[in-house]
């Protein structure tokens, strides 16, 4: 796997709709169905994704169906289980069908990737900016308040001989329920939020100001998102469009083998790459 492909799978797991939540009370946990569709500029269909989210504070479980879950690296099974830890900072893949787990963390494939073939990343013109937009439509059945985010930054990459750059900007819009208190938000990336998590060692400057910007957002549950991305490099320009809905809500009791690694799983590598950035967390 090249330099760029493996930065491109990372930016996959970068931008996928992951983060984690917490419970409002402590019997019950939030839990959510979703719908992203995501379109890409100049392709002809939208790739649609359904999921099903429930976490808390330690961990986030994802079970999503659809063309939009084939980003993960175990393939296009008709279903995907993610569970995700640390913030956002670790992702595991089950793939059920072939009985096989995967973990990635998407800063340390950055770092190896620097460390190999001697590869040197620089970042310039970091920008992250939130506005409050005012209030925002009722959503099954409670009232929002919209907030945009606009982000952006220039990556410099050089690697045997050879220099890259490339451009991301985004805007996403979101809307946070006034009367629901909870982070559990499968789309929370849209904001960029685990873009931040994968270059935050390298891009100091980008990883403080996301944190500035998600520090000014309300702490009502995301309802709502929109984002349109953009990404510059080779001369090309790709734009991305995505839009996220939560679709049902409940509060449910959880059985803590959701978020354990089914045991008699073997573990996959990720072509390119090894180590324990992604290496597999062992059944517990």
């Amino acid at each position: 796997m090249s330099l760029t492909s493996r930065l491109v799978a990372g930016a996959f797991f970068a931008f996928f709709p992951l983060s984690y939540g917490s419970a409002q009370t402590a019997a019950k946990t939030l839990a959510m169905d979703f719908r992203t569709t995501v379109l890409v500029q100049g392709t002809p269909d939208s790739a649609v994704m359904f999921g099903h989210a429930v976490g808390t504070t330690e961990k986030m479980r994802l079970d999503v169906r659809g063309s939009a879950s084939q980003v993960s690296p175990l393939g296009g099974d008709s279903v995907i289980t993610m569970i995700v830890t640390d913030s956002g900072k670790t992702i595991t893949f089950i793939d059920n069908k072939r009985s096989q787990y995967l973990r990635v963390r998407p800063a340390e494939m950055v770092a190896q990737a620097q460390q190999m073939g001697g590869v040197k990343m620089e970042f310039s013109g970091t920008d992250a900016k939130v506005d409050s937009l005012g209030a925002g439509p009722t959503i099954l059945g409670h009232p929002t308040t919209h907030y945009r985010v606009a982000t952006g930054m220039t990556m410099t990459v050089n690697a045997m001989g050879q220099q890259q750059v490339v451009k991301f900007a985004s805007t996403t819009d979101g809307y946070f329920a006034t009367d629901l208190i909870g982070t559990l938000n499968p789309f929370s990336s849209l904001s960029g939020t685990d873009v931040a998590n994968m270059f935050g060692s390298a891009n100091a400057e980008f990883a403080q100001k996301i944190k500035a910007v998600q520090a000014k957002l309300p702490k009502g549950t995301q309802l709502r998102a929109s984002s349109s991305a953009t990404i510059v490099t080779q001369g090309q320009t790709r734009v991305t469009t995505s839009s996220a809905e939560v679709t049902a809500l409940n509060w449910v009791t959880t059985d803590p083998k959701l978020f354990q690694i089914p045991s008699g799983y073997t573990q996959a590598q990720l072509p390119g790459l090894s180590g324990p950035g992604t290496g597999a967390v062992p059944p517990k």
